[in-house]
């Protein structure tokens, strides 16, 4: 009877999910096409000059960022080292990322159920926070 029931909310929450994702595909087109020739947030931070436009300096400094952005979050998967992520990778990174998160749900579920309510998600939360702060102050 419970795997019914974890079946069902599965079904009904990836149903939301392509119901929310077919709904918001229009209107995300109608603002891509509105703000044709116009920066992202993204490319905003790097218009120096705030032309509206990227220069080849602001073009290379944004690139240097996406590339230290990308070798921060994701470099340790880039096995190749050619700055993407190849399926091989990306499958080795979703694999990782399952372990961390099943050895937090064992970690911090109290009652057993095999995922974490609200107060064990706030113990989680508050023990990531801990965990950051320490290494902060380490660092520093």
């Amino acid at each position: 009877m419970r795997t019914n029931s974890i079946n069902y909310r599965g079904g009904v929450t990836l149903g939301l999910l392509a119901i929310a994702l077919w709904n918001l595909s229009p209107r995300l087109l109608a603002e891509e096409a509105q703000s044709e020739g116009k920066l992202n947030r993204w490319e905003k931070r790097f218009d120096v000059n705030q032309d509206g436009k990227l220069d080849v300096q602001e073009t290379a400094a944004k690139e240097a960022a996406r590339k230290d952005a990308f070798q921060r979050l994701q470099g340790k998967y880039d096995q190749d080292g050619d700055g993407k992520l190849s399926e091989a990778e990306k499958v080795a990174r979703r694999s990782e990322l399952e372990t961390k998160r099943k050895e937090m749900v064992a970690k911090f579920d109290k009652d057993g159920d095999g995922r974490l309510g609200p107060e064990e998600r706030q113990a989680a939360k508050a023990a990531r926070k801990a965990k950051k702060e320490a290494q902060e102050t380490k660092k520093g």
